[in-house]
Parts: C-alpha cells; sequence; structure tokens
C-alpha cells in the first residue's frame, strides 16, 4: 500500500484527490474508502491506498486511515 495525504475531497460529488509521496495527485472516489466513514475523512488526513491503472488515469482504490 501506498501512504498519502487528502489534498481535496469533494463531499457532495463524491470523489476526491490524494496527494502520495512524490507529489502526485490521485483520484479517488469516496465509495474506495474503507475503514472510516467518508465524512470523517478530511483535509490532511493521511492515508493508505492502492493504484489502479483506468482508461482515464491513475485512480486509489482500499483507501483507509493511516
Amino acid at each position: 500500500m501506498i501512504c498519502g495525504r487528502i489534498k481535496c475531497i469533494f463531499q457532495s460529488r463524491g470523489y476526491g484527490f490524494i496527494e502520495d509521496h512524490t507529489g502526485r495527485e490521485v483520484y479517488f472516489n469516496i465509495s474506495s474508502i474503507e475503514d472510516v466513514r467518508p465524512e470523517n475523512i478530511e483535509r490532511g488526513s493521511m492515508v493508505y491506498f492502492d493504484l489502479i491503472n483506468t482508461s482515464i488515469g491513475l485512480e486509489a482504490m482500499r483507501v483507509r486511515s493511516a
């Protein structure tokens, strides 16, 4: 799993972006958050996640709080 920090999250739209240790922004869908309720994830929260390569780019899956 990769460690990163929530860069921004749009609760009403159902997605956000994680910044990984290299500074790369990775998209995530709120439904991919596994261990906490999505409304408890805030900007700046540390998370672990897996990456998958989709047709539109990288996406974080299995997002978990650190």
